[in-house]
């Protein structure tokens, strides 16, 4: 018993990917294939259609669940599922089903280590490998220096799983086992872009040594079979020239058609976004994020469809469920999905595309029973507002947006007095006043619901958004 509650611990305490959603098409219905662990430990993994539960299966006992979706023959998908056993001797198990949910096949996945971190499968069909699934193993009550990445490359035939090339990558850096330090904290991803190849990452505390800092590591990983066919290649990757993330966590990891976007925190609580093409885990860059929210706390995830021009980012903010977009940037628009959803913890969130916007998905930490499943249209999170960076010492916040009764407006680090106009786009002023430490409340009346503009000025300091009055 002591066993299994403390693999637990180590599986959804250090691990996060609970909620996990993937797209398939049947005929000519989309249907969305989900998995989370439920408020008695079991995996569950459902298919909806629309907002309606159409079939479910269940696996006792477990610390972890992911879904993808796999090619078994021409124009044939197969629903895949990975979920991790909570007893140190087992594996993880690697299950094929078909859209009603039907168990095909399951197999046990090749052990690299003796103990077991976090799995993650490719959501979405990939041009170079029938399925891929990646993650990591770990030793914890040995020597504790044992650490590996990997990548199984894996087919469906007929409903059966052959296994293929598995590909990894021992660490040489010495981990720092205790209770007071965990080595672990979690991973995101695969996901894939460009063709097809795969990346991950995943973020680890250390004790130093191979001349870099304690408290240090964030990993990329890819396989670019066009580059190194045998093993995966990977990235420390680095927030300052010649510097690492102090005590680094990640947050989320998307992909679209041209890019895939890393959200992480450093240990100062900075966010970051760096973009890679997913044919090297090097960034093509990183930066600050530019808003508030998601902080390094918060619950989030991104979608990872290639085949769409852009992502969309889901996170939980002062008790709603949030979105934002990002299509060669970020949009400075963002939406409320939800408000009010209850209670969500890291891990229990997930996104997906489909054909006219996005899939949110997210498990109350009160009643783990089912998740609650929303649609966000892609016109609604792509057509308000451009990306517009602000310097992140004077930024300017207005929420909730939209809203309907009062909107708060704030400019954050700002100490002196702030000058605050509010415009119709045809370009009427209907509101002004002054706030001596920027910050403002509007409560408009009698005014048409619609779309006004919030500019605010100060000394060193201009900016403007948009915001949408509800009736």
């Amino acid at each position: 018993m002591f066993t299994k509650i403390l693999t637990l611990l180590l599986l959804v305490g250090l691990s996060s990917a609970n909620v996990d959603m993937a797209p398939f098409q049947s005929g000519s219905t989309e249907y969305i294939f989900v998995s989370w662990i439920d408020g008695s430990g079991d995996a569950r993994a459902a298919i909806y259609d629309g907002g309606t539960l159409i079939s479910e299966i269940g696996f006792a006992d477990r610390g972890m669940v992911t879904v993808g979706i796999c090619e078994d023959e021409p124009d044939s998908l197969v629903l895949m599922l990975s979920a991790a056993s909570l007893d140190f001797p087992d594996a993880d198990t690697l299950y094929s089903m078909n859209a009603l949910l039907n168990l095909l096949d399951q197999v046990p996945l090749t052990r690299i280590s003796t103990e077991h971190g976090q799995c993650g499968l490719i959501r979405h069909p990939n041009p170079l490998f029938e399925g891929l699934v990646a993650g990591y193993q770990h030793t914890y009550f040995s020597s504790g220096s044992e650490f590996y990445w990997f990548m199984q490359d894996y087919a469906v035939e007929s409903g059966h799983i052959v296994l293929n090339e598995l590909l990894s990558l021992f660490s040489p850096y010495p981990l720092l086992c205790g209770a007071k330090e965990p080595f672990l904290n979690r991973m995101v991803g695969p996901v894939t872009c460009q063709g097809g190849r795969p990346m991950f990452a995943s973020d680890r505390t250390k004790g130093g040594g191979m001349g870099y800092p304690p408290n240090t590591m964030l990993m990329t990983l890819v396989h670019n079979p066009e580059i190194d066919s045998l093993h995966l290649l990977s990235d420390t990757l680095a927030s300052l020239p010649d510097t690492l993330p102090y005590d680094s966590s990640v947050l989320a990891l998307g992909s679209c058609t041209d890019a895939a976007v890393l959200l992480w925190a450093d240990g100062w609580g900075n966010v970051h976004f760096s973009d890679y093409n997913c044919s090297e885990p090097a960034p093509i860059s990183t930066e600050t994020y530019p808003w508030s929210f998601p902080a390094p706390i918060t619950p989030c995830a991104m979608s990872c469809d290639p085949d769409d021009e852009g992502l969309l980012l889901v996170w939980r903010q002062s008790g709603d469920i949030r979105c934002r977009h990002y299509q060669d940037g970020w949009n400075e628009y963002d939406r409320i999905v939800r408000t009010a959803p209850g209670s969500v913890s890291e891990g229990n969130i997930a996104v997906c595309s489909a054909e006219e916007g996005y899939w949110v998905a997210w498990l109350n930490s009160t009643d783990r029973a089912y998740p609650e499943l929303q649609f966000v249209f892609r016109d609604s999170v792509t057509s308000i507002g451009e990306c517009e960076y602000i310097p992140v010492t004077h930024r300017l916040t207005v929420s909730p947006n939209p809203f309907s009764e009062s909107l708060s407006i704030e400019i954050d680090g700002l100490t002196g007095p702030a000058f605050m106009r509010i415009y119709e786009l045809s370009g009427r002023l209907i509101h002004s006043g002054t706030a001596l430490h920027g910050s403002f409340t509007w409560m408009p009346t009698d005014l048409s619901p619609g779309t006004y503009l919030i500019a605010v000025d100060s000394d060193g300091f201009s900016g403007s958004r948009r915001v949408v009055l509800l009736d």
